[in-house]
């Protein structure tokens, strides 16, 4: 035990857990900040299914018919209808000033036209200025005019004579019967949730690095550190992430906990090989964070180019446009984030269920960055010696 203790790794372990207890930064890139964040957006997209995006109808006929369908619309579970307008222009109004997303117009005649078998065109207006809750509204309001119409086609054909079959095999002459494999609720906490809860959890396990690393630097204690490690450079970042790295795998737990114990999000995979992939994940943003470092020589240039790095990892990892989509370049690019390869391990195990061996290769490119990040540790000791990069911020 006292051997232990004496260990250059313990001792360095034990320097850095004294400045996480003097040091409140520290503990708010610890404790507080990963935890409002991971709460925060746990809350956020808990709902997991957009609903009752409001919409506006205009009612010109006022029949029982088109009351009929605007109560079709109002059951709608991904629509609501915040009121009926009186007429079209007030309900552009609306929408202009962001108080409804749809605009259902029921025209006059209505009633009238449907009795006598003509076709009465329904007009629908949708704000597509948000992509996903445009297509929310237009999925919800298409399906529910297409099932009503459906409906009076089926009555119109039973009271000729038609039976049921007979009637539906008219009204819909080819039946798609789709199968949703993977997330078939289009649940978007369970795609939105796993990537912004793990993106927080690297961005302040990285973010702590540079503050940790940087800090050295600023206060001239590099030379403290070396001697503390017995001028071993790995052992010294070894010591010193150690006690970060302990604390975010905790937070990990966490996050795997309200993904799939709170939220119900489906495990297909193996468990122990993504605890496995976003322990090394932490360790990677720890070790570019180090490397940022050692190449700028300055904490807050380092902290403001690597909070880019992240949140570019962001708009490159395919989350809200498909990286399919994306010109040749950009999906080159999407390879130099760790975050890329750490979402499609998360994916292809939790959602999808594929093989291990069909995984491990994430694995493998994200130890990649590792690599990289390691290549720095030289770098950094020659600048943890040098006074000439003491003090700076």
């Amino acid at each position: 035990m006292n051997r232990l203790k004496n260990h250059p790794i313990f001792a360095v372990f034990s320097r850095e857990a004294e400045s996480i207890k003097l040091n409140p930064a520290y503990r708010f890139l610890l404790f507080g900040g990963p935890l409002i964040g991971i709460l925060l957006l746990f809350y956020i997209f808990h709902q997991g299914v957009a609903k009752d995006m409001p919409v506006a109808v205009v009612d010109q006929d006022n029949t029982p018919l088109s009351i009929q369908l605007s109560n079709a619309i109002t059951a709608s579970p991904d629509v609501e209808v915040l009121a009926e307008a009186h007429d079209l222009f007030e309900a552009q109004e609306w929408m202009k000033q962001g108080l409804v997303q749809g605009i259902v117009v029921l025209p006059n005649d209505l009633q009238k036209n449907v009795l006598q078998g003509v076709e009465s065109p329904v007009p629908v207006y949708i704000n597509g200025t948000n992509v996903t809750v445009a297509g929310v509204v237009q999925r919800s309001l298409l399906t529910t005019l297409g099932t009503f119409s459906a409906g009076i086609q089926l009555k119109k054909l039973g009271m000729a004579g038609n039976n049921h079959e007979q009637a539906m095999a008219r009204v819909v002459p080819v039946n798609i019967q789709k199968h949703v494999l993977f997330n078939p609720y289009a649940n978007y906490g369970y795609f939105l949730n796993s990537a912004m809860l793990y993106l927080i959890l690297f961005l302040f396990a990285f973010m702590s690095s540079v503050y940790s690393f940087g800090n050295e630097l600023k206060r001239g204690t590099g030379s403290d550190l070396l001697e503390t490690s017995t001028n071993s450079i790995r052992l010294a970042i070894v010591g010193k992430i150690l006690p970060y790295t302990v604390i975010f795998s905790g937070f990990a737990m966490l996050i795997a906990y309200l993904l799939y114990v709170v939220e119900g999000m489906p495990i297909k995979g193996s468990f122990m090989l993504l605890f496995f992939g976003q322990l090394i994940t932490i360790v990677v943003y720890q070790v570019l964070g180090l490397m940022f470092v050692a190449a700028t020589k300055n904490m807050r240039l380092s902290l403001s180019i690597g909070g880019a790095y992240l949140m570019m990892s962001v708009t490159f990892a395919g989350l809200t446009f498909p990286m399919e989509g994306m010109p040749v370049f950009a999906q080159m690019m999407t390879a130099i984030f760790p975050f890329t390869w750490w979402e499609k391990l998360l994916i292809s195990q939790s959602l999808r269920g594929a093989p291990i061996l069909e995984s491990l290769p994430y694995l493998c490119y994200i130890l990649v960055f590792m690599l990289v990040g390691m290549t720095s540790f030289a770098t950094y000791k020659r600048v943890l010696a040098d006074p000439n990069h003491w003090g700076k911020s």
